[in-house]
């Protein structure tokens, strides 16, 4: 394990966090740094630091897999958000190991570690909405649904959250399932804002009704949020508050993002699913819509949550809706030369 950077926050409890380098887990090294926190992000020799970059956050490499090293990260912390994980995959071996059993190996470190003291601790699962299944427009997922995962990534996250049981360790546990994630520092939005500039978007298939948004700000909050809150178990959904956009109302946004009509053009889910196949699962695995687990769910009925329960048991409130996220994160896009 080697130790890197410093940390210039010396005031407030030290925070362990996986993943920070990437999209969303950047943004809550960024929200714990405004609250006052000290970060302490565990990354990998071969991370892209560049949203840590001039930052005080403390870096450490370490093995996820390790118990050793990873009882080392949390040595001195009051808590741990651990948002890393694997999104596209080509097996769900592959799933298993990055979404399980480094949970798994971090639960069993936080044990050992906080023994004695983890009444006060706390540990966050940044898990997904794919972990309870599809969920349409007319009746979005709620936290006392049953679990019907149909992706590889979605039994990997659900697996990872059955390790949570608050009976099972002697620190509080919490998981936050976003749904559809976009923002500054995210490219996966970005082939879709460059089709919407140009006055088309697609509609894949026929059955999905449509999706839940949260811009990556949001997300971070809704996580540290949920750190901060004393009586905050188990899982929390998180929307923008504005019950899911439908095919529809997703490009009539795009349209107010780009400055003018967006057109929704048929996409056949056949299509993908024979491109995805010739191009073989390694590639399509790192394809936002020709990995398999994507083309099973752009077939549902849809991924649509309420962040209800969020909002009562922590106060959280949505910063952006979509008009004002997309905008935000266009602006982005433009001045990193991304569009």
């Amino acid at each position: 394990m080697t130790t890197a950077g410093c940390n210039k926050n010396d005031g407030g409890p030290r925070i362990a966090l996986t993943g920070a380098t990437g999209f969303l887990g950047s943004h809550i090294a960024d929200t714990l740094l405004e609250r006052g926190y000290r970060v302490r992000a565990s990354i990998r020799a071969t991370s892209n630091q560049q949203w840590l970059a001039g930052k005080p956050v403390e870096t450490v490499e370490i093995d996820l897999t390790s118990t050793e090293d990873c009882r080392r990260f949390l040595d001195r912390t009051s808590g741990l958000i651990h948002c890393a994980g694997v999104v596209n995959a080509p097996t769900e071996e592959i799933y298993w190991q990055a979404n399980v059993t480094t949970c798994a190996t971090l639960l069993e470190a936080a044990a050992q570690r906080w023994a004695g003291h983890g009444e006060t601790a706390a540990f966050v699962l940044i898990s997904s909405l794919a972990a309870h299944g599809p969920a349409s427009v007319e009746q979005p997922a709620v936290e006392t649904d049953p679990c019907r995962p149909i992706t590889a990534y979605g039994r990997s996250k659900l697996a990872a959250e059955k390790l949570l049981d608050a009976d099972r360790w002697p620190f509080r546990t919490a998981i936050l399932r976003p749904p559809a994630l976009y923002g500054p520092r995210d490219r996966e939005f970005l082939s879709l804002f460059s089709l919407a500039l140009r006055g088309w978007s697609g509609r894949i298939g026929r059955s999905m009704t449509g999706l839940s948004l949260v811009h990556g700000r949001d997300a971070a909050t809704a996580a540290v949020d949920l750190l901060e809150t004393g009586t905050a178990c188990g899982p929390y959904f998180v929307d923008d508050g504005q019950a899911g956009y439908n095919w529809q109302a997703l490009a009539k946004v795009l349209g107010q993002m780009a400055g003018r009509r967006v057109r929704l053009l048929p996409v056949p889910l056949g299509l993908l699913k024979i491109t995805s196949r010739l191009i073989g699962s390694r590639r399509a695995a790192r394809s936002v819509v020709l990995n398999w687990d994507r083309i099973l769910d752009l077939e549902s009925c849809g991924w649509v949550c309420r962040g209800d329960k969020l909002a009562a048991d922590t106060g959280f409130r949505a910063r952006y809706d979509a008009v004002a996220g997309f905008a935000d994160t266009l602006d982005f896009y433009r001045k990193e030369g991304w569009l």
